[in-house]
């Protein structure tokens, strides 16, 4: 009976807050007749409730203490239109989540990563030049994408080095290197060997490649995966805040030298 009471008394708690919540301990059956609605435009000519924005108020000063957390410095915009085959925004991605998912594979394995590949799509926004926040790390990255390991058979990495060279668009990519020559096969390095198309190799990516996104279905039936708890956008966070400036460039990891 006390637990009864208990309950009843955090319900009439809720509807003195809320004040539109009608509580009532009696059981009755009720048959839902109709439902009203109607469309509001969300826009900046919306008016202000101000009791709302009381209320959020203790939570958005918290909220924007975080967001606007500087990292660290950008000395340049950063951008993946920079140039067709790779750019150094994401050479920063994938060199960071590679440097993450190494050690993450080492600590479930014993050894490392030999690769890593992301999606261009996946990167929502440049990073300008200047003071790098938490905001921006988010709007670079808004979605919950998770960094996962797989280990993919010979055929798998010839599709997905097929799939790279194919799209011929500036994916995300670390600890490999594509070559394209006229007349040649591509010429490929995985680390700082050849590849060798006989062996399996363990790749690092995101839970939304490895689900076939992106047409990756190759990727959705590994030798082995783990699947870590650490987000794409918080290995940035982590990484920026030990970093006082960000140095990234183009070093030739895809190149074509085919005529057009």
């Amino acid at each position: 009976m006390r637990a009864k009471l208990c309950k009843i008394s955090v319900l009439v708690l809720i509807c003195f807050v809320l004040h539109k919540i009608p509580i009532s301990c009696k059981e009755k059956n009720k048959n839902l007749d109709f439902v009203r609605g109607s469309q509001v435009e969300l826009s900046s000519d919306l008016p202000e409730d101000e009791t709302v924005l009381e209320l959020i108020a203790p939570f958005k000063l918290d909220l924007d203490a975080k967001i606007n957390e500087v990292l660290c410095y950008n000395p340049r915009l950063l951008d993946k239109k920079e140039s067709e085959l790779e750019t150094s925004l994401g050479n920063l991605l994938a060199d960071v989540c590679f440097e993450a998912g190494d050690s993450i594979l080492n600590s479930v394995k014993g050894r490392g990563i030999d690769f890593a590949v992301f999606n261009f799509g996946g990167l929502r926004a440049p990073l300008q030049k200047g003071e790098v926040t938490i905001e921006d790390i988010y709007q670079l990255m808004p979605f919950e994408n998770r960094l996962v390991i797989i280990e993919l058979n010979p055929d798998q990495v010839g599709a997905l080095i097929e799939y790279i060279v194919r799209q011929h668009q500036a994916h995300p990519i670390s600890g490999i290197q594509l070559a394209l020559s006229e007349g040649k096969d591509p010429e490929v390095w995985i680390g700082k060997k050849k590849w060798d198309p006989k062996r399996s190799y363990h790749v690092l990516t995101i839970d939304y490649l490895q689900h076939g996104g992106g047409n990756m279905t190759f990727l959705t039936d590994p030798e082995y995966l783990y699947v870590s708890d650490l987000k794409v956008r918080d290995a940035l966070i982590s990484d920026f805040r030990k970093r006082d400036t960000l140095m990234s460039g183009l070093d030739g990891r895809f190149t074509d030298s085919r005529k057009n």
